[in-house]
């Protein structure tokens, strides 16, 4: 396997992961209105909003990082 499918796999597994977080996510949170706001105080598991409020920061910080590494090794998704 390249070193770029090497990446792209991993980067899949990245997407994939916070795919899979924000779907339980949105399973167990209501959202406020019509928005994509979750709405923590109205949930039963009050846990859950420091939760997110811990993945959020590595979220946001993966985000800004992953298009330099596409185009580092010049891996296209269509994300």
């Amino acid at each position: 396997m390249s070193q770029k499918e090497v990446v792209a796999k991993h980067i899949q597994d990245i997407i994939q992961a916070r795919k899979d977080f924000f779907d339980e996510l949105d399973k167990i949170v209501p959202k406020i209105g019509s928005t994509d706001v979750f709405d923590f105080d109205s949930c039963e598991d009050k846990n859950l909003k420091q939760i997110y409020a811990k993945f959020y920061p590595y979220d946001y910080a993966i985000r800004k990082l992953l298009p330099l590494v596409y185009d580092k090794f010049g891996v296209k998704f269509n994300v």
